[in-house]
């Protein structure tokens, strides 16, 4: 007899409080049946009294011993969980109302065991909700053509699937970047299904700042290792794509400008989108200050189809609201720090 349907949601955070916070409250608005694991990779911060808020919303809290990374943190919240379907959120993105009901309503229909589901997404970008384009899949294509010839969004935050699919293909914990495609093409490999949902499940968090993992010359250098590897039976448009879409602005982001157009000059070989390429090569000679300005005032003279809709008003809406009260619970967390346990044991894990 097949176990009643029960969701997992694992959250990996190193040093983040107030988006961690907000992460998780955006989950625990959706649904109080949904298990939240949240696993601490051995963070530098003090976040006892954080984690002990997270608690107060039974969100369960894990500690590595030692920094791992985000795949084997991600692992550790699969092994943890007890729900029959897992999802996967970063620490730095929103959780969209409705996703709970949308992933159980699917997974009761039959003949979806072997499929992932990956939910929609809007984009958090410097204070602005945008709609990304999201290409429908197409039957037959594979997962790398889909990302990278299609140019369609398969990322961490946006997977659903049972839980027995990511046991069977976990996350690879050797790598640092191309988490997320990695572990599709793998999937793909083991004969996984794909569904892509119409319908925004999370807002993900993609405004520049510095220190992010993803930026800089190391991680550029350890995407191109991984292409290299895998991309041997790719396609020249995937292999096109794969320059346009994560090699350009790795590069870009990094400093090394003259690399980053060598990249953008490879991503002609066939061309995927030269509307896109054009936009890269703009910010790019512009830089990121006047690229912004330019932008914005396009934007704003000219109304671009769907622009903003309700779903974005409400979306901005959400992430404000969110983002007050997770402002409001780390002050709150604060302020009561040093009254409690000591913080090695409070970080814990309380059954």
């Amino acid at each position: 007899m097949s176990r009643q349907f029960q969701l997992t949601v694992v959250i990996p955070n190193l040093n983040r409080a107030h988006s961690l916070i907000r992460a998780a409250l955006s989950v625990r608005d959706d649904s109080a049946d949904i298990e939240i694991v949240v696993v601490d990779d051995c963070s530098d911060s003090d976040l006892s009294a954080e984690y002990d808020r997270l608690r107060d919303m039974d969100v369960r809290v894990f500690r590595q011993d030692v920094r791992q990374g985000g795949c084997a943190a991600r692992n550790r919240g699969v092994r943890e969980g007890t729900g029959t379907h897992v999802s996967f959120l970063d620490s730095d993105d929103v959780w969209m109302a409705g996703r709970h009901d949308r992933v159980r309503r699917f997974y009761a229909a039959p003949g979806t065991a072997r499929t992932v589901l990956v939910s929609g997404a809007l984009l958090h970008v410097n204070g602005e909700i945008r709609k990304p384009h999201q290409p429908a899949w197409r039957p037959g294509r594979s997962l790398v053509e889909y990302v990278y010839r299609d140019m369609g969004r398969f990322q961490t935050s946006m997977l659903n699937l049972p839980v027995e699919i990511v046991r069977e293909c976990p996350w690879n914990e050797d790598l640092r970047v191309n988490q997320d495609t990695d572990l599709g093409m793998r999937m793909d490999r083991a004969g996984i299904g794909f569904h892509i949902d119409p319908e925004p499940g999370v807002i993900k968090e993609e405004s520049i700042r510095p220190g992010r993992i993803t930026t800089g010359r190391e991680t550029a250098d350890l995407s191109h290792a991984w292409y290299r590897r895998e991309s041997k039976d790719w396609s020249p448009a995937a292999r096109s794509g794969y320059h346009l879409q994560d090699r350009v602005w790795r590069l870009a982001d990094s400093g090394r400008r003259r690399e980053a157009f060598i990249a953008l000059a490879r991503s002609l070989g066939p061309p995927v989108s030269p509307r896109e390429t054009a936009r890269r090569a703009l910010s790019m000679v512009a830089g990121p200050r006047l690229y912004a300005r330019l932008r914005g005032g396009y934007r704003k003279n000219v109304q671009l189809p769907g622009d903003v809709d309700a779903v974005q008003q409400a979306a901005s809406r959400t992430w404000h609201d969110l983002d007050a009260r997770a402002q409001a619970v780390c002050a709150g967390a604060r302020d009561g720090a040093g009254q409690g346990p000591d913080p090695q044991t409070t970080i814990a894990e309380t059954r």
